[in-house]
């Protein structure tokens, strides 16, 4: 079921959202298009060359929220390292629609400062994953159900909104 929660820190005051399930592809117009999983576009990458899924996490090193872009299909002309390199310069120049997530998500998170791009096979390993900016080990999930990725602290949902029922 497609959601979107929104969640604060009670003690530093750090907000964050979790949401998903969270895709991409690459459009007709060459740019990342981000959507989540709702029927109603459960078949909007099914012509892309590129698309695969999106992980939202966080650096407590440099405090900066971080997108992982997981690739799951790559069709010709690319091949995986065209393919990692065209989402990594695309994502580095902000080159991102949200077409499909504007009815949805606040217009402040649609986009963040940090891109990791990764291919599937490495989705479910027990991989290291490293922040762009810093290069410190980050999470490859903030656990919106725990403490606060950021201090530590104790968590409340804000908000939230059940968007989709399969």
């Amino acid at each position: 079921m497609a959601s979107i929660d929104y969640f604060e820190c009670e003690d530093c005051g750090f907000r964050w959202k979790d949401q998903g399930p969270l895709l991409f592809f690459l459009n007709e117009n060459n740019k990342i298009e981000e959507y989540i999983l709702l029927i109603s576009n459960m078949n909007l990458d099914s012509n892309s060359n590129i698309s695969g899924d999106i992980i939202e996490t966080y650096c407590t090193n440099c405090d900066k929220k971080i997108k992982i872009y997981i690739i799951s299909t790559i069709k010709s002309p690319y091949d995986e390292d065209s393919a990692i390199e065209s989402i990594r310069k695309l994502a580095d120049e902000n080159q991102i629609d949200n077409k499909a997530l504007k009815p949805f998500i606040r217009s402040s998170d649609l986009k963040d400062n940090f891109y990791i791009v990764d291919l599937y096979r490495n989705f479910y390993s027990n991989k290291d994953y490293h922040c762009p900016n810093c290069d410190s080990i980050i999470s490859k999930y903030i656990l919106s159900k725990n403490k606060c990725p950021k201090c530590g602290g104790e968590i409340s949902s804000v908000d939230g909104l059940c968007l989709d029922k399969f």
